[in-house]
């Protein structure tokens, strides 16, 4: 049965009709989410989360502003977008115990050794994305604004920074 009478089915009331939707997209959903978080379990929940949502608010679901189908991935990639930004505010405890309690703290002579060294970078934008990102805490986005530059050129110019401050200071 096309998805366009499916959808009309269960709008009217006969909700054995979404059964079939939840068989038609149920395994590329799971792909689906599993591609975004990157675990099984949690993507299969996800994607039936998502059957869930899509259902609740099917009567505010419109056709012509496009297929149930990208409808239905949307929210699925939503919910998984927000599981991760929930996971990751979460501290392992396991984690915490990790961390030495002792860090070590660097002298004023290593300080002016990596402050020198990062002025040194060639070409100067790396010393001027190192210091805006890393002792200003700047994000990509206003680092590239500032200089005029798109995102990714940041994120360049930070990698091959950092490789060549690793390569001076070792």
């Amino acid at each position: 049965m096309h998805e366009e009478k499916l959808i009309a089915l269960i709008k009217n009331g006969e909700t054995q009709a979404y059964s079939a939707l939840v068989n038609r997209y149920q395994t590329g959903l799971i792909i689906h989410c599993d591609n975004i978080v990157k675990d099984r379990d949690l993507a299969e929940d996800i994607a039936q989360e998502a059957f869930v949502r899509a259902y609740q608010a099917l009567k505010s679901y419109n056709e012509t502003k496009g297929a149930f189908s990208t409808w239905l991935y949307q929210i699925a990639t939503n919910l998984a977008k927000d599981q991760l930004r929930r996971s990751h505010k979460k501290i392992d405890l396991a984690e915490i115990d990790m961390i030495p309690q002792e860090l070590p703290v660097l002298t004023q002579s290593e300080k002016r050794e990596i402050r020198d060294t990062v002025h040194a970078l060639q070409p100067p934008e790396y010393a001027r994305v190192i210091e805006a990102y890393f002792w200003e805490g700047k994000r990509y986005q206003t680092i590239a604004a500032e200089l005029s530059v798109p995102v990714s050129t940041v994120g360049t110019w930070i990698k091959r920074a950092k490789a060549q401050l690793r390569k001076e200071l070792s």
